[in-house]
């Protein structure tokens, strides 16, 4: 038998468990949704600093996109080389009046509740004068805290690091061999057979090289004066120019590049020193610096004959 008041109730009860479905696919959404937007946004890297082992300690981060708000906590998790001083109190964080500070020696952490709000995106620096008991700075060049962020309900938020820097920079050392050198294209200068009518030149070329920053110095030396063996000698030149006809030796420097010649040999003939005497040098490292030294003599017609000779030392040094 046909019963509408039953069919009325069938329609009722199917109605309301379509709505209970209805709101409960909605609840499942939600969460999922919920879920998807609140996911941990990492952080960029911050600063941790030491002022000393352990001294005060600084850390410094750009919060996320979500606003943290009175209530929320800043997590810091220390590494081994750091010790959480379980005792301490100090705190300051930006925009916080009376924060309040949470130590956990045990899982090396210190947790921070916020008294305020921190926008998102603002630079967050939290100073603490006894946060450690102890730090190493010799274990790693750079190491990190972690920096984790979390709600009320200890939902996380962000996540993130402070980098502390102890000694990142290598010394690379190593050295460049001093040298010097000095060339010579001939050590026989043969000066020939003297006559009163010209004046007798031969020369010889000296090229000098050093890698020394304050250069170098050249002396000439010789053993006497051009003489016979018999104590004849043949006279130095005295008015800076061997001349034809008289009796004199010495010597000009000419042909000279990258070098500097000392007085009195950047001008005129000069007679040889016998003592060790500067001739030339340079301030600075050189390259192929090169100069000639001539050898001249005259006589006149009263000169002794014979075979004359001397011996002439040219020595280089690096400068102090």
């Amino acid at each position: 038998m046909y019963c509408p008041v039953a069919k009325n109730k069938n329609l009722l009860l199917t109605n309301f468990l379509l709505h209970i479905f209805i709101f409960i696919i909605f609840l499942i959404v939600s969460l999922l949704l919920n879920n998807k937007f609140s996911k941990a946004e990492k952080l960029n890297d911050g600063v941790w600093s030491q002022s000393a082992s352990p001294g005060t300690t600084t850390i410094s981060f750009a919060n996320g996109t979500t606003v943290l708000q009175t209530g929320f906590d800043i997590v810091l998790t220390f590494p081994s080389t750091a010790n959480v001083d379980a005792t301490g109190t100090n705190i300051s964080v930006t925009g916080q009046t009376t924060p309040t500070r949470t130590n956990n020696d045990t899982d090396n952490t210190i947790t921070i509740t916020l008294d305020g709000t921190i926008d998102s995106g603002l630079a967050v620096t939290i100073t603490m004068t006894d946060a450690l008991t102890s730090y190493t700075t010799t274990t790693y060049a750079q190491e990190s805290l972690a920096v984790n962020t979390q709600n009320s309900t200890d939902v996380p938020i962000d996540f993130g690091l402070a980098i502390k820097t102890n000694d990142n920079t290598t010394l690379v050392s190593t050295q460049v061999p001093l040298f010097l050198n000095i060339a010579v294209d001939t050590t026989n200068i043969q000066l020939g057979t003297l006559s009163t009518a010209s004046v007798n030149e031969a020369d010889q070329t000296y090229t000098v090289n050093s890698n020394n920053r304050t250069g170098i110095t050249v002396q000439i030396d010789s053993d006497g004066d051009l003489d016979d063996g018999f104590g004849n000698t043949i006279n130095s030149v005295a008015d800076d120019t061997v001349t034809a006809g008289s009796e004199e030796y010495g010597i000009s420097v000419d042909n000279v590049a990258n070098i500097t010649v000392e007085s009195p040999y950047d001008a005129g003939d000069d007679a040889l020193p016998t003592n060790p005497t500067d001739i030339a040098y340079t301030a600075t490292e050189i390259s192929n610096a090169t100069f000639d030294i001539n050898y001249k003599a005259s006589i006149t017609g009263t000169t002794i004959a014979g075979s004359y000779d001397q011996v002439v030392t040219i020595t280089i040094s690096s400068n102090a």
